[in-house]
């Protein structure tokens, strides 16, 4: 069987990554990063999760103070709420980062040369997707 070069496989994955059916955790969205490879990929990719983790974290915060701002919420459930989606955001950051690391991508993509950026766009994956999902429980206003 021929070997496929590192950047053909890593375009391989992706498109197979990408054929996944909507709601796959491992589908990999459309993204600026996409024209990229090899370093500038993996500078694109940190750049975008920067961002999604700064969108994380406000989504995050948005929570929290939606249950401070909730006055039908008793307040000892309020203090409950609050503790329950602190516990909830920690598992979950435990398990993105347990789901994304470095060592399990790398021994999936065989510690190729495309390493880097799967274990980067596991994360950014799981980092929107957690952003949205935070945000789509937070009442709307109106």
């Amino acid at each position: 069987m021929a070997r496929l070069e590192p950047s053909v496989r890593l375009a391989a994955a992706l498109l197979v990554l990408g054929s996944l059916p909507h709601g796959a955790s491992a589908q990999t969205p459309a993204s600026a990063c996409d024209r990229f490879g090899g370093y500038e990929l993996q500078n694109c990719l940190a750049g975008a999760l920067a961002k999604a983790d700064k969108a994380l974290n406000a989504a995050y915060q948005k929570a929290l103070a939606a249950i401070a701002a909730d006055a039908d919420t008793p307040a000892d459930q309020k203090v409950s709420w609050k503790q329950n989606l602190i516990a909830a955001q920690r598992a979950w950051l435990g398990f993105r980062d347990a789901n994304c690391l470095f060592d399990l991508i790398g021994a999936e993509w065989h510690f190729g040369t495309g390493t880097t950026a799967a274990q980067q766009q596991c994360v950014l994956t799981m980092t929107q997707q957690r952003t949205a999902e935070l945000l789509a429980r937070i009442p709307s206003d109106g």
